[in-house]
């Protein structure tokens, strides 16, 4: 399995409506792929909250319309944040039935009060203990951060540093929510307080954006990129049924199923990107995953020239997080890397890269392992 396209719009608060940033999105996808329309088997759309934001729930039959003449099979996939990584994983399955497959995702958020959005986003928690009880994902996200603290002897100044890393890559990508905003450690640290500890830049920003991948069963050059693994692992909805928040059980399972499908080990990784929707859920995730022991993550270099560079482009936290875009927008930019068309954020000699895509607070999770260069 292949990615042969990429395509992807800038993350932020655009004008665009979601139709506009689908097609924009998909005509990258398919120019970089080098086929058309008529060579697409199938069609995977991933989108979180359109119906609830938009009153656009049967957001697949929009391709048609962006793609005159398409009648092939699309389907409209959803799992929370990990949507994305969801309809990849679900492409994986297809391409037994077919040469190529479109994944696209889109997200249309800054539109809609603010309100709106965080109810939205809310029903990704569970019902009962959680959305009635107003635990909305920056209290789920700041209870983990709370337990890490006091199990880890750790501080709001480990989450800081997560957030300066971020927006200094974010700097070098001209296509992040932040691309133009200098944040300086002192701007994190005496940013406003969300739900404590959490203050304003330790959270992704509300972002639209669309994000497409062109899937092929076949390597037609050398730009194409081999999909090693992509496994996907579900846990229970509500936080008060995990035995543990500082660690991601489903993060943990779906890393080592995928470690396994491709044969190669954590230290075989070149760079990843983590899914940061809050600064603490890097930390979390990189542990859960195994790239080191608990509460250690803060004293890894995941800098652009660490060695295990995490979010090159920013994260979800600086890049963006239009959130059904936001896993397939995690592929794009491993191919870039692994391509070594990065730019001034390309990782020397990067030929391995995984990408971790994580829904609501870690009902489930997708994790993704991709290898470029020559002999693929």
């Amino acid at each position: 399995m292949f990615i042969k396209g990429i395509g992807r719009t800038k993350f932020g608060a655009l004008n665009e409506e979601a139709p506009a940033l689908l097609y924009s999105a998909i005509l990258g996808a398919v120019r970089d792929a080098r086929i058309g329309p008529d060579d697409i088997g199938a069609c995977i759309v991933s989108n979180f909250i359109g119906a609830q934001l938009e009153n656009r729930a049967h957001m697949n039959s929009l391709i048609p319309c962006l793609l005159p003449g398409f009648d092939k099979p699309c389907i409209r996939v959803e799992s929370a944040c990990a949507s994305g990584g969801a309809a990849l994983w679900t492409a994986t399955k297809m391409l037994g039935e077919f040469d190529n497959i479109l994944v696209v995702g889109v997200e249309k958020m800054s539109a809609a009060k603010s309100s709106a959005v965080t109810g939205a986003l809310a029903s990704a928690g569970d019902v009962e203990s959680e959305q009635r009880q107003g635990v909305v994902f920056p209290a789920a996200y700041a209870l983990m951060a709370s337990e890490y603290f006091a199990r880890y002897g750790r501080s709001p100044a480990d989450l800081a540093r997560v957030a300066l890393k971020s927006h200094h890559n974010a700097n070098l990508n001209p296509l992040a929510h932040f691309y133009h905003k200098t944040v300086r450690l002192q701007d994190i640290e005496n940013s406003p307080v969300v739900c404590s500890p959490l203050r304003l830049l330790d959270c992704s920003p509300i972002s639209d954006g669309a994000a497409a991948l062109v899937l092929s069963r076949a390597r037609a050059g050398p730009r194409d990129v081999r999909i090693l693994s992509c496994e996907m692992a579900t846990d229970v909805i509500a936080l008060s049924q995990r035995p543990d928040l500082t660690s991601s059980r489903v993060s943990r399972t779906a890393a080592k199923r995928a470690f396994d499908a491709a044969g190669i080990g954590r230290d075989d990784v070149d760079l990843a990107q983590v899914h940061d929707c809050f600064t603490i859920n890097e930390l979390i995730s990189l542990e859960s995953m195994g790239f080191c022991e608990p509460g250690a993550a803060p004293q890894l270099d995941t800098s652009l020239g660490g060695p295990l560079p995490v979010n090159t482009d920013g994260g979800l936290k600086a890049d963006g997080h239009p959130i059904g875009a936001s896993g397939i927008a995690q592929l794009t930019k491993l191919v870039l890397q692994l391509r070594q068309e990065a730019g001034a954020r390309q990782v020397r000699d990067a030929r391995i890269g995984l990408a971790h895509n994580i829904g609501g607070s870690g009902g489930s999770a997708v994790v993704s392992i991709l290898k470029g260069g020559p002999d693929v």
